[in-house]
């Protein structure tokens, strides 16, 4: 039987965010592992080129509201007693981020949210969840 002690909860602030949140929270506390609340920054969704001057300032702001919906994840991770470290991290792309994440971390499960993308749209966006599943080497639970 797998034992789990690490356990990694991509958290972007959304409804299916905060619901990723709260079952790795549980999780975590189910099997008295450490949690990492990860927030990605998607440079590849910037509308912005790097060399532009606003960019900088951009990043920085991004990386403020990151900073803060993650200590709000700590604290609601920490006030059910579960031991939890966050991580911002910037990438072209957060599912390639989550994984990379998991990997270096060594995490047992990885546990993501679901938009509930359907047909058209899915098809043309894709989706986080849906290309975590596809390529990570962990467990990763999604939830809807």
């Amino acid at each position: 039987m797998q034992i789990i002690s690490k356990v990694l909860v991509g958290y972007d602030g959304s409804k299916a965010g905060d619901k990723a949140l709260e079952y790795a929270i549980g999780l975590a506390k189910t099997f008295n592992a450490k949690l990492y609340i990860l927030h990605v920054i998607e440079e590849g969704r910037i509308a912005i080129v790097p060399e532009s001057t606003l960019y900088p300032s951009l990043i920085e702001t991004l990386e403020k509201q990151g900073r803060d919906l993650l200590s709000k994840a700590l604290e609601k991770a920490r006030s059910y007693g579960v031991e939890a470290e966050t991580l911002l991290e910037v990438g072209a792309d957060a599912a390639d981020v989550i994984i990379n994440v998991a990997n270096r971390l060594d995490v047992d499960i990885i546990v993501v949210g679901s938009r509930g993308l359907r047909g058209l749209t899915r098809f043309l966006l894709g989706s986080v969840s849906e290309k975590v599943v596809r390529y990570a080497n962990k467990p990763v639970l999604v939830v809807h």
